[in-house]
């Protein structure tokens, strides 16, 4: 009898050890072709991984610097964990003020600086409410993107618009790992697809036309706009 359990726990460590290794390199192929439609989007297109060992897409579009990046968010033990995406416009002229609206808040958005910030602003009416909306020293001027907000989070997937001084991003869930695979194994897999084209198109066409609308509103930097 003894020897039977032996045996089964045997053939069941190897099931699980083969099981991880596809896994992991079914995570490796995912994480490396995710961008491969996007890169036709940019100029000058350049690829990069993070300390995560998670990929960066680096280009130009519409004459502003652009960057795409993933983050995995397994923080939230009881949901099934979503795959967001990073579109970071980086600024032409800097400005001024600060902005961070988080839509549906769950207290662990570690990809957000918002949460050491010390300032609150009161959420405009035509905006999502269940939100927070945050600054750090000086805001930015909320009249400057009020009407690019509702549009942007009409889109249930948008999570973010952070605006420094120096960039403007957006955060959107484009994936959420597979279900069965999380609550069985605590296994984080996404499938293998690379991330649509059209849609970081649109994105990107959003971020960049509330950087334009701030940097043409004559709050940059006076030592830039001299």
């Amino acid at each position: 009898m003894n020897i039977v359990v032996l045996l089964l726990l045997s053939v069941m460590v190897v099931m699980l050890y083969r099981k991880h290794q596809h896994a992991v390199s079914y995570r490796v192929d995912a994480r490396g072709r995710i961008f491969d439609e996007c890169a036709l989007l940019l100029a000058n297109t350049q690829q990069r991984l993070d300390k995560a060992n998670l990929p960066i897409l680096e280009g130009v579009y519409s004459g502003y610097k652009v960057s795409l990046s993933i983050v995995e968010d397994t923080l939230g033990w009881r949901k099934v964990p979503p795959l967001w995406l990073l579109i970071k416009v980086e600024a032409n002229l800097q400005s001024t003020g600060t902005l961070d609206y988080i839509v549906r808040p769950s207290n662990n958005e570690f990809y957000s600086p918002s949460w050491q910030w010390n300032g609150n602003l009161t959420i405009p009416a035509g905006w999502p409410q269940h939100a927070i909306l945050k600054y750090q020293h000086q805001a930015v001027d909320l009249n400057l993107i009020d009407s690019f907000v509702p549009k942007l989070f009409a889109n249930a997937n948008m999570k973010e618009l952070l605006v420094a001084p120096n960039f403007t991003r957006l955060t959107y869930m484009v994936k959420q790992a597979e279900r069965g695979e999380y609550l069985i194994m605590r296994n984080a897999i996404y499938e293998n697809t690379p991330i649509a084209k059209n849609i970081v198109e649109t994105l990107l066409k959003q971020a960049i036309a509330i950087r334009i609308n701030i940097e043409n509103s004559g709050t940059v930097l006076k030592a830039q706009a001299a």
